[in-house]
């Protein structure tokens, strides 16, 4: 079986090292590459071709969330997991939004980072279930008004499964025979249907009309 190639993305030496130690103790983890700014990181995704890409969520030069946008842009079959000391709501949507399949806070055990890995590599979405804890709250706060049912078509309910899995509008597309550009006539649709901004609200406030 192939290992797990990793990049490890984090500006602050001794995290890439420790992170590097401790992955590379797993038989099917390989660290094949550290940047330590985001300018750095982009030209050696394309030289070392990486399976996952960890990312620190603050870096020096550039902002984590729009480097892991250009990355989902340039690289949509290189899942990025985001590595965080910070729990904000507004952090984590932002990230699903540009794309993230993974957000893990920095103080997580080593089984549970790997586990992580392991899930998203699989094809799999996960988020540190305390930032979850954060994210429904916050849903839930803004949703204690009356709401009016929202009727979403067929074609729609499926296109908002498969956002809730994680899938990307080409994968949808591909999934579902449409083009790139009528899955996101759908989901924008599907947006003003739900009154929503973030793609990352879409499935959770889809579940509370239904």
């Amino acid at each position: 079986m192939n290992a797990i190639r990793i990049l490890l993305v984090d500006d602050h030496t001794v995290v890439r090292q420790g992170l590097r130690s401790l992955l590379e103790l797993e038989p099917d983890f390989s660290v094949v590459g550290e940047a330590s700014c985001g300018s750095e990181a982009l030209p050696l995704v394309e030289h070392t071709r990486p399976d996952i890409i960890l990312l620190d969520l603050r870096l020096p030069d550039q902002n984590g969330i729009e480097v892991c946008r250009r990355l989902s842009r340039e690289h949509p079959d290189i899942p990025v997991i985001i590595l965080s000391a910070f729990s904000y709501e507004q952090d984590v949507l932002d990230c699903i939004d540009a794309g993230a399949k993974g957000y893990v806070l920095k103080d997580v055990d080593v089984f549970e980072l790997t586990r992580a890995i392991r899930a998203v590599h699989r094809g799999e979405s996960v988020l540190d279930p305390r930032v979850t804890r954060a994210v429904l709250e916050r849903f839930r706060q803004a949703g204690r008004g009356v709401e009016t049912p929202v009727q979403l078509t067929e074609q729609e309910k499926e296109i908002v499964r498969l956002v809730a899995q994680g899938l990307t509008n080409k994968e949808i597309a591909r999934r579902l025979f449409l083009s790139p550009n009528t899955v996101k006539f759908h989901i924008s649709n599907i947006m003003r249907k739900l009154d929503v901004k973030r793609r990352a609200e879409i499935a959770y406030r889809a579940s509370k009309n239904h």
